[in-house]
């Protein structure tokens, strides 16, 4: 069994702190290239604790978001490889809300979808912002580990670092459907 924590550049909040201003300026600058009928998403992993990318997770998120693109019309992709943890960038040929939804179906549905963050992002009040599933009337995310939802879970820390990290080492290994080489 691959240890997929067993390697890795550690983070602290101020790296994640500062990539997340850098995605903003990313996602700004993007936005400024989505035409009509196109949607713009950002995804990126759920990964718990210091280690937020390495060989393994950047190849479970180069897989997770080619099953999530599968049929759709790319028009434009961006793929961060940093230490903050894998991300990418993507203008779809397509409505934002019909995006959302198949976002919304990955993360629930696909084993692996459930360790990815993907935001929509739409134009509101001159601010980008993602779309929420509460604005599709559909449930909020639920926990890796339960079946609460994910944010009571993570407010709470009902779960510890180490405990989600095995869930997701155990959910990896034991799914694996492509090569580590």
């Amino acid at each position: 069994m691959i240890d997929l924590f067993s390697e890795g550049i550690e983070q602290d909040i101020a790296h994640v702190l500062q990539n997340r201003d850098a995605r903003v300026m990313e996602q700004k600058l993007l936005f400024k290239k989505v035409k009509d009928n196109q949607s713009l998403i950002n995804a990126k992993l759920n990964i718990p604790g210091p280690i937020k990318n390495n060989y393994y997770l950047m190849s479970v998120f180069r897989w997770g978001l080619e099953q999530f693109l599968r049929g759709m019309s790319v028009s434009y992709q961006l793929i961060w490889d940093v230490s903050t943890g894998p991300e990418a960038f993507v203008i779809i040929d397509a409505q934002s809300s019909s995006v959302k939804e198949n976002a919304t179906k990955f993360e629930d549905h696909n084993e692996f979808g459930r360790l990815f963050d993907i935001d929509v992002l739409i134009l509101k009040n001159e601010t980008l912002h993602p779309l929420s599933r509460s604005d599709f009337k559909e449930p909020e995310r639920k926990c890796l580990i339960c079946d609460k939802p994910a944010k009571v879970c993570a407010r709470s820390r009902t779960h510890s670092v180490a405990e989600m990290q095995a869930y997701i080492n155990k959910l990896i290994n034991n799914n694996l459907e492509f090569s580590w080489n």
